[in-house]
């Protein structure tokens, strides 16, 4: 009985995880970028960011794993939101987290499927030599970030898709990796961090070559490819216009 009664008390805990006050406005100024997120003890404010990139924030389910039930609602990674809310007292990022799920369920009439499956992943870790999270300050190809390594580790999944120039042949792109695959961070580092990397183009790397070398010799990072479980999050329906208060 114990048990079922924990279990019902953190149902209505969750439940009862409200923002003070809270704005939720569909923006028509779209940038095609992927906005900008701030979140505070007190606050989470978006800019011209997407429904898929909210629902990131709120589950922590890397982008690559998030998608909708059908093409219909594609508008979930296209069209931009601007959301202003409040919490009444300095709240923990995980409460904020939990306070914007409740947020996006009622506002868009959300409803979701999440779990997990076993699948190859990318294994964002410390390499042998530590971290060492300071920031390029020169080169040819600087690629720049401000957040959390879970955003960091979804910035890297998206990146890894995308073929970089050859500096030995202008105009020929190196190869990329295929489609994407989930990037999990498993570092234990915590808070926010400006990051710079230089990509240092050569004429014979591939994409996921380029970035696992910098990120060793930069950063002091590394990543492994396994087979493991990766969270997944399914949009089963969401209204493309929120409701408002």
């Amino acid at each position: 009985m114990l048990g079922f009664a924990a279990a019902a008390d953190a149902q209505q805990a969750a439940a009862a995880a409200r923002f003070e006050v809270a704005s939720v406005k569909h923006n028509l100024l779209t940038t095609g970028g992927d906005g900008e997120v701030t979140i505070e003890p007190t606050r989470f404010a978006a800019r011209n960011t997407t429904l898929k990139r909210l629902l990131f924030e709120a589950w922590q389910t890397p982008y690559a794993q998030i998608s909708a039930r059908h093409s219909g609602m594609a508008w979930i990674g296209a069209d931009e939101y601007d959301v202003e809310a409040r919490a009444s007292v300095a709240t923990p990022p995980a409460q904020l987290r939990l306070m914007l799920r409740n947020l996006l369920t009622e506002r868009f009439q959300l409803e979701v499927r999440t779990g997990e499956r076993e699948q190859r992943v990318y294994v964002l870790t410390v390499d042998k030599g530590g971290a060492h999270l300071t920031t390029a300050r020169s080169g040819r190809s600087i690629e720049r970030f401000h957040g959390d390594l879970s955003e960091f580790a979804n910035v890297l999944a998206v990146k890894l898709t995308i073929p970089v120039p050859n500096a030995g042949t202008p105009g020929v792109p190196s190869r990329a990796s295929g489609p994407a695959i989930p990037v999990l961070n498993k570092t234990g580092i915590d808070g926010v961090h400006d990051l710079a990397v230089d990509l240092q183009l050569d004429q014979s790397g591939d994409t996921f070559t380029l970035w696992q070398r910098a990120l060793r010799e930069q950063l002091g990072l590394r990543l492994e490819s396994q087979r493991a479980p990766a969270p997944f999050l399914t949009v089963v329906h969401a209204e493309r216009i929120p409701a408002q208060n």
